[in-house]
């Protein structure tokens, strides 16, 4: 009967230790603004490099909801490639806008006519 307790206390403390890896990497995740400074614009390519961005990190897209959208293309490529927004996506528009970055390589793009080809867009790969 011991050896019952035993392996008990043994699935608890693993399931326990899980749970902490769980939560530390939740608490360390980092939010980024955007372009920093400059916030959701054009040529943002270059913003990317020298940061190292994981799964649980939060982006915060900031810009003028007059002008500008932001729309999260994970899994169309081709529809970040091409700048043509698929049905199914929502198209997001508060000027304030975040969202938690998945594994493989995030997209954002630009909803508004003519801007995704201008530049506005964006694509975060996750380490």
């Amino acid at each position: 009967m011991s050896n019952g307790r035993s392996n008990s206390a043994m699935v608890a403390s693993m399931l326990l230790l899980s749970m902490l890896v769980f939560y530390s990497e939740i608490v360390h995740a980092t939010t980024y603004t955007v372009g920093d400074e400059r916030g959701w614009t054009y040529n943002l390519a270059g913003w990317t490099e020298g940061k190292h961005f994981k799964i649980g990190d939060r982006i915060v897209f900031k810009y003028d909801p007059r002008v500008q959208d932001v729309v999260v293309l994970n899994g169309y490529k081709k529809a970040y490639d091409t700048c043509i927004t698929p049905s199914e996506t929502i198209v997001y528009n508060t000027g304030n806008d975040e969202f938690v970055l998945s594994g493989g390589v995030n997209y954002f793009i630009s909803n508004i006519p003519g801007q995704c080809e201008a530049g506005l867009k964006l694509a975060i790969e996750t380490e």
